[in-house]
């Protein structure tokens, strides 16, 4: 059932009005995309690049700027579409992390994955994915993408669960999320809780969206078994940690050998 519901339901999420809407809108790099790409420049300046899940072109305009050896990819051809018409001059693909056959082996020499699209496809799925982006990178190429974390302390948790706070932006988070309760109840049933990782409904997007979650130990463990090396993982800060509760999402670069 996880392999069949979760991106499927995902996919028909994505291509929804306004969450095109949404991703077409957002423009800013993250604080702690902002730490990497800095450190990673030397690396990456004029190399191969594959932005995968590129959404409304959020991370095309930076790296366009450092190489134009570039190459976007997304699985919804509204974003494909958009995307070509904010950089015309970019290559802009439809594609699938899962499958990356268009491309041959050793490819690329970075490939990012943001906002944490990786979490959007099923745990089977996800290593696939993994496996293919392995297998595109050059000797030494780096990967870096986003995750949901396991261990976040609002994990799973409504706003009234979580420490109350009498403003503005508390209400209104705890009036959309009971809004929207019968419909994360529908949702829950499709949940995932094993040992690796889990797979849970939480409140982006009017709760669209079935999201892998997974702890830094474990997916430590996962780029290991895949064939990744050099393995970092920082907070949203962009700060290096090797366990975090107050984010939401982890950060991680990763080596092929």
């Amino acid at each position: 059932m996880e392999h069949e519901i979760l991106p499927i339901s995902n996919r028909t999420a994505f291509a929804r009005a306004d969450i095109i809407d949404y991703f077409q809108g957002e423009e800013a790099l993250f604080q702690a995309e902002k730490v990497l790409f800095e450190k990673l420049l030397p690396e990456i300046v004029d190399s191969r690049i594959l932005d995968l899940g590129v959404g409304g072109g959020r991370t095309t305009k930076y790296l366009l700027e450092i190489s134009r050896k570039y190459t976007g990819v997304d699985y919804v051809q509204q974003f494909v579409d958009e995307t070509r018409r904010k950089f015309p001059n970019a290559r802009i693909l439809v594609g699938d992390a899962r499958n990356l056959k268009a491309f041959a082996d050793q490819s690329f020499d970075f490939v990012l994955f943001s906002f944490n699209g990786i979490d959007c496809i099923s745990h089977e799925d996800r290593l696939m994915a993994l496996g293919e982006i392995h297998r595109i990178l050059s000797s030494g190429g780096i990967f870096m993408f986003s995750s949901h974390n396991r261990d976040y302390k609002y994990f799973k948790k409504h706003p009234w669960q979580r420490k109350i706070e009498f403003d503005a932006k508390f209400f209104r988070f705890f009036f959309y999320s009971l809004y929207h309760l019968p419909k994360h109840r529908a949702m829950k049933k499709h949940e995932i809780s094993v040992e690796d990782y889990a797979v849970a409904n939480d409140s982006d997007h009017r709760y669209a969206f079935l999201l892998y979650y997974i702890t830094i130990e474990k997916q430590l463990k996962q780029l290991v078994e895949v064939g990744f090396s050099d393995i970092e993982a920082y907070d949203n800060e962009g700060k290096l940690v090797n366990s975090d509760i107050s984010s939401h999402w982890i950060y991680y670069s990763a080596r092929k050998k």
